[in-house]
């Protein structure tokens, strides 16, 4: 009966074969190897995507650079190159073509980024129409002058299309959409009873400066009132089907004296003067 006996020593190996190499866990990275020439990034912090300005040529942003370190320098935040910058591509390209891709490779961005701080595109629009709002709320307050009269009331009508057609995009979509119009029904009556609480003091105003006759009847006021609010809202939405969007800036002083046509009935001698001369520019 034979035995097997293992050998005392091993035998010596071959010095063509390649000695072997303990397993390494996956994603551990090897000493002295490429892993560790790369920069570590943050955990969790969203790669740039390549630049890609060749379809935004036509977009300028006031802001003095489109990258997130140049603009921390400059004091502004992501988020707010964001908004500013998707309400650039929202006004030349409108809400239903409008994409987070396309706002990231403006700003040099990748979409994670984007949604980080808007998870959804309808979060920016929001972000952008709430700066509306307080644009035009910060005008509002610095309308109702002591002095104000005719051509002050068209000069700051003027100033109020003008922020408009800087968020043109937003204010025509929530101003034209059926569905915005009613999801949005609460956020809109209250704009709306501001707007009336804040015109009417420009009536009571125009009277006391001996601009404009008192309208009495609350129906007749609340009429003038929505038919001013109507022209100021919808003219947009006129110049683009008549122009195309291309002469907004020239038809405001047309659409901005037809509001102010409304009050003509009332108008004093001093305040149907002062109507005249600007509509005789405007000609």
């Amino acid at each position: 009966m034979s035995t097997s006996t293992k050998p005392l020593h091993p035998a010596p190996q071959d010095e063509t074969t390649e000695p072997q190499v303990a397993k390494r866990k996956r994603g551990r990275p090897r000493k002295n190897g490429p892993l560790l020439d790369q920069p570590k990034r943050k955990r969790g912090r969203p790669r740039r995507a390549e630049p890609d300005l060749a379809d935004l040529q036509d977009i300028h942003l006031d802001l003095a650079d489109r990258t997130r370190a140049s603009g921390r320098r400059s004091g502004h935040s992501t988020r707010e190159l964001i908004v500013a910058m998707a309400n650039e591509v929202i006004n030349r390209t409108g809400i239903v073509d409008f994409r987070i891709e396309t706002v990231a490779r403006a700003l040099s961005l990748s979409p994670g980024n984007i949604t980080y701080h808007f998870p959804k595109k309808e979060d920016i629009i929001a972000a952008i129409w709430e700066q509306y709002e307080t644009t035009m709320r910060a005008t509002l307050a610095e309308i109702i002058t002591p002095f104000l009269d005719i051509k002050q009331l068209y000069l700051y009508f003027r100033v109020i299309a003008s922020k408009a057609i800087a968020y043109v995009g937003v204010t025509a979509y929530y101003f034209g959409d059926l569905g915005v119009l009613r999801r949005e029904h609460a956020t809109f009556a209250r704009w709306m009873d501001s707007t009336r609480t804040w015109m009417y003091a420009c009536y009571d105003r125009l009277t006391e400066n001996g601009c404009l006759r008192p309208i009495a009847d609350p129906r007749l006021r609340d009429l003038i009132f929505a038919s001013q609010i109507t022209l100021l809202r919808w003219w947009i939405n006129n110049a683009f089907a008549n122009h195309g969007g291309d002469r907004l800036e020239e038809a405001v002083n047309r659409y901005v004296s037809l509001s102010l046509l409304q009050l003509l009935p009332y108008l004093t001698d001093e305040g149907r003067r002062q109507f005249k001369n600007i509509a005789n520019q405007i000609k």
